[in-house]
């Protein structure tokens, strides 16, 4: 660690979701002088939770899957929170506004086929298949239309992409195969990771801003020497790590677009979602925990039970629209068909409301991770080989899982390479 003084940082990190807080922590255990900067006034980005008359909701449907980067690095972290798994009931597909049950509405055919390709999934060698996309694989694999349906539902939620003909099949597949291994909610909402890490990162010895931002990374003969705030605050570094989306970090470069980072961005495909969450004093129908469209990419799944997400015993659930890369979508539109998906699932459930929250066109991903980078996000890696010391992390950055797991492997990857160079 240099010798500290006023505005004189060895490492600043940009962002306070859960990819800046996991750099922010193995920076600051391994002493090097850490200022992390986050232009809200709280911490958590997408990981943050809200509570509403007792109820704790995440921004739409949140989960972790075992076997994966973000578990993994929460363990090594010491912050790993407590949490339940998701139910393996029945599944519920909806095809035409009507409920359609596996196994009980398939015939003998497609069970068999759906069993063997669920229970198959694990034998798939997935690195052989990334630059397949999953529409080509499944034309291949899977014969009955219904259960083509139903595999791409799936998908959809492994992937939150509706783009079957891009979405690359190793990468979609392997996260199913993370899935199987199981599907882990948080006690508490997800806002208990967040401020774990905070805690973690600030007990270690690194400084959180919050209500900051970062106007410019400054770089001098390809080396990163400063970043200027936007109330014009200068702070001398060595080394950033930009935690944030691919646009965000070309308007804190100057000469970015001729940069690689200028390159990532416009081969970037952000994914983006319309959440319904919604707490119920009672169920109508408690055993209706989880449905996928079959012929809409819509999500409905019951959260609370496996873990606690209420101090007044409400069932939380979550509704969403998989609405690929349209930012713009009709909010009222898409709230309607939620709504629709209720009624259908739990018909009466408007008279047990405790809470209810609808947001439209949240970002719910960078990119789709595409056949055209082998499943991988646009930037391959941290470095940005162009300034010494400018690093990057985020779910667009690495080939390492999807969201929460590709945010913190790429924030744990670049906090090693400043420790290594920096």
């Amino acid at each position: 660690m240099t010798g500290q003084k006023e505005n004189r940082y060895d490492v600043a990190v940009i962002g306070g979701g859960l990819t800046g807080l996991t750099a922010a922590v193995y920076l600051a255990r391994s002493g090097k002088s850490v200022l992390l900067l986050e232009k809200d006034s709280l911490l958590g980005g997408l990981a943050q939770t809200e509570r509403m008359n007792g109820a704790l909701f995440n921004l739409g449907p949140h989960a972790m899957y075992e076997g994966g980067a973000a578990l993994q690095i929460l363990r090594e972290l010491n912050c790993l929170p407590d949490g339940g798994y998701a139910s393996k009931g029945s599944m519920i597909g909806i095809w035409q506004g009507k409920m359609v049950s596996v196994p009980q509405d398939l015939t003998l055919e497609e069970n068999a086929e759906w069993g063997k390709l669920m229970g198959g999934l694990s034998l798939i060698d997935t690195h052989s298949i990334r630059s397949t996309s999953i529409q080509d694989w499944v034309d291949r694999h899977v014969r009955h239309e219904r259960v083509r349906f139903f595999f791409y539902a799936m998908c959809r939620q492994w992937s939150y992409c509706n783009n079957m003909s891009e979405l690359s099949a190793g990468y979609v597949i392997e996260q199913g195969q993370l899935a199987g291994q199981g599907v882990r909610y948080v006690d508490g909402g997800w806002q208990t990771v967040v401020n774990d890490l905070r805690e973690a990162a600030i007990q270690a010895g690194a400084v959180i801003l919050t209500g900051r931002s970062a106007e410019q990374i400054m770089h001098k003969d390809g080396i990163v020497d400063a970043l200027l705030l936007s109330d014009g605050t200068k702070i001398e570094v060595d080394a950033v790590i930009a935690g944030s989306g691919p646009n965000e970090v070309c308007r804190l470069v100057q000469g970015a677009d001729r940069m690689s980072i200028g390159k990532w961005k416009e081969e970037s495909s952000p994914l983006y979602a319309a959440c319904l969450d919604i707490a119920l004093r009672h169920l109508p129908h408690p055993e209706r925990v989880f449905a996928l469209g079959l012929d809409q990419p819509l999500y409905f799944s019951k959260h609370s039970g496996a873990v606690q997400l209420s101090d007044n015993g409400a069932h939380v659930l979550h509704a969403m629209r998989y609405n690929g890369n349209e930012a713009t979508r009709d909010g009222m539109a898409d709230e309607a068909e939620l709504t629709r998906l209720l009624d259908l699932l739990e018909p009466g459930w408007e008279r047990e409301v405790v809470a209810i929250r609808f947001t439209p066109n949240v970002l719910v991903a960078h990119d789709l991770r595409t056949v055209r980078h082998g499943g991988a996000g646009p930037a391959p890696g941290p470095i940005v080989p162009e300034i010494h010391g400018l690093y990057v992390a985020g779910d667009w950055v690495g080939g390492d899982g999807r969201l929460a797991d590709a945010g913190m492997a790429s924030a744990k990857q670049a906090a090693l390479e400043v420790i290594r160079n920096v």
